[in-house]
């Protein structure tokens, strides 16, 4: 049974990570731009409800090993996914945007 508990834990702090990092993408003016611009670029036609981001990451070389969303990078059309061997632009759950070199140059594992 304690698999399972470990499990069911470990399924609500990633469901309650990406709230947070969902309430600090709406509060993000630039964030939301550069998702946009994404969108715009990526897609072919446009939605009246665009998608939200939903790939979270952490990055695991870097002091505190902090959460974030991916906002921009190279989209893997075929997977449905972020290529994140490529650089990505990620939104951190502190507010901050930065950018990443790939997982290969950098410790980076999507969550």
């Amino acid at each position: 049974m304690g698999y399972v508990s470990d499990y069911a834990d470990l399924g609500i702090a990633r469901l309650a990570m990406k709230a947070d990092l969902s309430r600090t993408f709406a509060g993000s003016r630039s964030a939301r731009s550069i998702w946009n611009r994404h969108l715009r670029q990526r897609l072919a036609q446009a939605e009246d409800d665009p998608p939200i981001p939903q790939s979270a990451v952490r990055l695991y070389e870097r002091p505190g090993c902090p959460v974030g969303l991916v906002i921009d990078g190279h989209w893997e059309r075929g997977l449905g996914n972020w290529d994140l061997f490529c650089p990505a632009t990620i939104l951190l759950s502190t507010g901050k945007i930065t950018t990443t070199p790939g997982c290969v140059a950098e410790g980076l594992e999507e969550l």
